[in-house]
């Protein structure tokens, strides 16, 4: 019985431990910045997308979220055009802040289109995933030249 007591609370001690230490090497929720609160929208965004456009029935269901994520897609998109932090690090990209703002332009031209896209009744699922693809390859370009690491967050 007591070796259940020591297990238990040796297990609770190292839990403990080691979400006092994962905090000390990633920094709190409080030390994310902008861009990095930016990009967390952008990922529950992007669940929303990428599961509605998934396939037929799905995008069929859920055209309007598609609309609405995208719409949010593109106005994010300019929140964080002004957030060229990443671009004024990259040493080794020629005129990094004018690929950074293009690239937020292309991102929120894409997304409007999306948005376009799944607003009309007779839009197909294909050519929304088509675009919504797209949208991924800006982003990937972009990730590509101005990747931030997360303790850069």
């Amino acid at each position: 019985m007591t070796r259940k007591w020591i297990t238990l609370a040796f297990s609770l001690s190292l839990a403990l431990g080691l979400g006092l230490s994962a905090t000390a090497f990633t920094g709190s929720a409080d030390e994310t910045s902008e861009l990095g609160e930016i990009m967390e929208k952008v990922q529950k965004q992007k669940a929303v997308l990428t599961k509605g456009v998934r396939n037929v029935a799905a995008y069929k269901k859920s055209r309007e979220q598609v609309k609405e994520a995208a719409e949010e897609w593109a106005k994010l998109a300019k929140e964080a055009k002004p957030h060229n932090e990443a671009a004024k690090k990259a040493k080794e990209v020629t005129d990094a802040e004018k690929k950074w703002d293009d690239l937020c332009d292309a991102w929120e031209k894409e997304a409007k289109k999306l948005a376009e896209i799944a607003d009309k009744a007779d839009s197909d699922q294909k050519e929304a995933k088509d675009q919504f693809n797209t949208i991924n390859k800006t982003c990937t370009e972009c990730h590509t030249v101005f990747r931030i690491e997360a303790d850069d967050f």
